[in-house]
């Protein structure tokens, strides 16, 4: 049985996406002899789907043979994962004490001028997600800047408008 809140009511993938589940199938085959895989198989369902949806809990579940239960407990442990619908790009501004010092606040509020948007919200074209998020670890870069799993910085006001140009032009 499904432990996700309204498993038995949620609409299933779409047509598309119920092939991904397939990929995402093809992809743990390494990982099943590997304990302590379970983040992999979750960054896998994430870059397949840009989130990661019930099914596919229940898939790495399965095919790693673990309770959805712990499935479940590390995609909500970690702030990286989502568990709905998100931007190509998210872009995770630091917010702890160094980088808060060192112009974080004012980068957040670049990004949100140059995007039209505010903190947690998706650009009309689905491209973009900001995040103020707590220590990434890299203080040698303050203001810190996630852009999914890369890494930027220092990072100011002034570069954000390069960066996001950047970014554009790797989607066209």
């Amino acid at each position: 049985m499904a432990i996700h809140a309204g498993a038995a009511k949620r609409p299933t993938l779409a047509p598309e996406d119920q092939v991904k589940l397939g990929d995402l199938r093809k992809r743990l085959e390494e990982l099943k002899s590997d304990p302590g895989s379970t983040l992999e198989a979750l960054y896998s369902a994430q870059e397949l789907f840009s989130y990661v949806p019930p099914e596919a809990i229940t898939v790495i579940a399965e095919e790693l043979k673990l309770p959805e239960s712990e499935v479940f407990g590390v995609l909500t442990f970690y702030t990286m994962f989502h568990r709905k619908p998100s931007a190509k790009y998210v872009l995770r501004v630091c917010r702890d004490l160094s980088c808060h010092l060192s112009g974080a606040p004012a980068v957040l509020k670049a990004f949100g001028e140059a995007l039209g948007t505010r903190v947690g919200e998706l650009t009309e074209d689905g491209l973009f997600e900001t995040e103020s998020v707590s220590c990434l670890g890299l203080c040698d870069l303050q203001p810190a800047v996630l852009v999914n799993l890369e890494q930027r910085g220092p990072m100011s006001p002034g570069k954000v408008s390069d960066l996001l140009d950047e970014l554009r032009g790797r989607s066209d």
